[in-house]
């Protein structure tokens, strides 16, 4: 066993017990000396200490040392929010000043560990712990910060990362009275009942100008339904309806003042998911007819819709000798249909029916449907809703609907003729394009059954997605105002429905068709979507025409470009662009824009970007830690000491790094502190002695 003292060490002749066992020997005769009154108690005692330090054996110790560096780690702060108002170029000078003086000092070394952007934020208690954990602790000198102070996972408890007595240092980069206006949703729904309207409750902040009045822009999947006035600093209810099931892309946009730091912030986005509760469907049957049922069938196998169905049981033409109120079970509300509740439904089929007349006293008589409901249908229509007409022979006949006020929405006009003779329902270019139909690209017309019945049209708007004979339009889809109209030109699609030589995909055609309508988004033709795929943002578009014209790209950051599309098939086209960063990028190409969001649609990044010495200040005091702000000037770094552990690590303008003055053995080389024999003959001196001073 080898114990050092100073230059002093120790190579025992006997095992350190029997040392300890002597020690105590010699203790106790010295006890037991004093206590007979002997006259050679000291020198029994001393002779002791000779024999126990010649056991002990010691020898001086002469080292070559070499002095150990301390470790300082600079954090560099190279997150988003550093990239605005000079921040970056003033971390680059101040960071190439204080690496030059540490270097002056000879005895220091550097580790450099930048904080990069991170989705949840500028992560630097994470960047820390990593420089911690490869720095050596016992020669950890201090760590210095150079940040705007906007971290996100530092806490009180970041402190407790670095050893006791290590100081912890912010130097705060950014203009102190810099502005920066955003805005921010102190409630943002997540769902919503599509049809009925979500709270948001939006506040926007801008740091001594609270007061006055900003204006906003509010967009709904791409579309500005608002612009209105908010003051700053005051939380304000906007109500806003949802539109369609499913994604559902809100933006806010506040306008942008002159000299703030970014308008990146002056956007906020969020996503609400539509659910509808309910779908209402309204169906009116013109007479009873085999594809009745079929529809009635197809409509309520859908779990997700109500259905409400009148039929017109007959009329006076076949049935002479009974008024038409005595051939209806009930009277038809058209007044509470059309009138009160029509806004309640999402969806108005009409099924073969034709304007006809009610017989009332003295031979008058009045429409089943007055031309004020049809009015109100097309004005339903519109505004948002939802009509699907089923057509027969009466639409080519004077008692066509086409002849009423529904004339202003319908796509296509009848000429008058009805085609007859078996033919096979076809889908055309735009069939094979459409999400309705283009599943059924590759069904041969071989596998479909016959139809024998066409009503001849001449389509005035919209689009045909079926051809009947000789190319007659068959399906005819088309977007009114905000409504959307369909029209079959046919009565015998319901043969598909019976299974008729084969039948045809009834069920899925028009389900979807009913979906179509009542705005299902996956069912649009027209779309532009993006999506992320690694380091890569997919832009896809959908469109019934060939397109040719790029896409516009507005990144998170503001920078706009454009991206050519390639076409991958008929109606779908494609491009690939790299991300530049997290966050919503708006989309557009010709008449349709689009959101999507990478990461977090409003990063925390973004969120505030004043220079802040709110954040890491609590943790550079419980370290003793210096923080203040040094602007955008390399010029206000604080002065370099070197301090003493457990020493005051900082000052009015001084930041101190611990100096350890550790070191390592280089060389080592022991000598006798005096030669045994001497240290024994002492020993055995002091013997004699004693036992001479007992003699006399």
């Amino acid at each position: 066993m080898v114990a050092l003292f100073g230059n002093i060490a120790f190579d025992p002749l006997l095992p350190m017990p029997w040392v300890y066992v002597l020690g105590a020997a010699v203790f106790i005769a010295s006890l037991a000396a004093g206590a007979g009154r002997l006259r050679s108690q000291f020198t029994r005692l001393t002779a002791g200490l000779f024999l126990l330090l010649g056991l002990l054996n010691p020898q001086i110790v002469e080292e070559a040392r070499q002095t150990l560096p301390d470790t300082v780690i600079v954090i560099e702060d190279r997150s988003d929010s550093m990239s605005f108002g000079g921040r970056t170029e003033a971390l680059d000078a101040m960071s190439a000043a204080l690496k030059a003086e540490f270097r002056a000092s000879e005895d220091l070394d550097i580790i450099t560990v930048n904080v990069p952007q991170a989705g949840d934020g500028t992560l630097l208690a994470a960047a820390l712990s990593d420089a911690l954990a490869a720095a050596p602790s016992g020669r950890l000198a201090g760590v210095v910060a150079l940040t705007d102070g906007r971290a996100h996972d530092v806490a009180e408890a970041t402190a407790a990362l670095l050893p006791e007595d290590i100081p912890f240092h912010s130097l705060i980069i950014g203009k102190p009275n810099a502005r920066d206006r955003r805005i921010l949703a102190t409630k943002a729904p997540k769902f919503g009942v599509v049809g009925e309207q979500a709270e948001f409750e939006i506040l926007v902040e801008d740091l001594g100008f609270e007061g006055e009045r900003a204006r906003i822009e509010l967009k709904l999947n791409g579309t500005v339904k608002a612009r209105f006035p908010i003051t700053i600093g005051r939380p304000l209810s906007v109500p806003l309806e949802i539109e369609q099931r499913g994604s559902n892309t809100v933006e806010l946009v506040v306008e942008g003042v002159a000299g703030e730091l970014t308008l990146n912030n002056n956007l906020f986005v969020s996503e609400i998911q539509g659910v509808r509760d309910r779908l209402r469907v309204l169906l009116v049957t013109g007479e009873p007819h085999s594809g009745g049922r079929a529809w009635r069938n197809l409509l309520k196998s859908d779990p997700a819709l109500d259905l409400v169905q009148f039929t017109i049981l007959t009329s006076r033409a076949k049935y002479v000798n009974a008024g038409e109120r005595e051939l209806s079970l009930i009277q038809f509300p058209t007044r509470q249909l059309f009138e009160e509740k029509l806004d309640e439904f999402d969806l108005v089929i009409f099924d073969q029916y034709e304007r006809r007349s009610l017989s009332r006293r003295a031979g008058r008589s009045s429409p089943t449907i007055p031309p004020q409901y049809f009015q109100n249908i097309a004005n339903y229509v519109e505004d948002g809703g939802a009509l699907l007409l089923a057509t027969g022979p009466a639409f080519a006949t004077n008692a066509s609907l086409y002849r009423t006020p529904l004339v202003t929405i319908l796509p296509s006009r009848p000429t008058g003729d009805v085609l007859t003779g078996a033919f096979k329902p076809e889908l055309n270019t735009k069939g094979r394009r459409h999400p309705i139909t283009s599943d059924f690209v590759g069904e041969t017309s071989e596998s479909w059954g016959p139809w024998y019945r066409a009503i001849d049209n001449d389509p005035v708007d919209g689009d045909v997605l079926m051809d009947g004979p000789e190319g007659v339009p068959l399906f005819v889809i088309d977007k009114v105002g905000q409504g959307r109209v369909a029209m079959l030109m046919s009565d015998h699609a319901w043969l598909w429905a019976k299974g008729h030589e084969g039948g045809g995909p009834y069920r899925e055609m028009f389900r979807r068709t009913a979906h179509w309508l009542m705005g299902e988004p996956e069912l649009d033709a027209d779309t532009l979507s993006a999506v992320r795929n690694g380091d890569q943002l997919v832009i896809t578009r959908r469109s019934l025409d060939d397109v040719d014209t790029p896409v516009e790209i507005i990144a998170p950051d503001g920078t706009r470009s454009r991206a050519s599309l390639d076409r991958i098939s008929d109606g779908l086209y494609r491009a690939v662009v790299p991300l530049a960063g997290q966050g919503a990028y708006r989309l557009s190409n010709e008449d349709i824009s689009a959101v999507t969001a990478v990461g977090a649609l409003n990063p925390r990044e973004y969120s505030n970007l004043l220079p802040t010495e709110e954040t890491l200040g609590p943790v550079s005091d419980a370290t003793g830690g210096f923080v203040k702000s040094v602007e955008l000037d390399a010029t206000n770094l604080p002065n370099l000491r070197r301090t003493k552990l457990g020493r005051t690590a900082s000052g009015s303008n001084w930041i101190g790094l611990v100096a350890h003055e550790a070191y390592t053995v280089t060389q080592s080389r022991r000598t006798p502190l005096a030669p045994g024999i001497f240290i024994f003959g002492l020993f055995f001196l002091f013997i004699a002695w004693g036992w001479r001073r007992e003699g006399r």
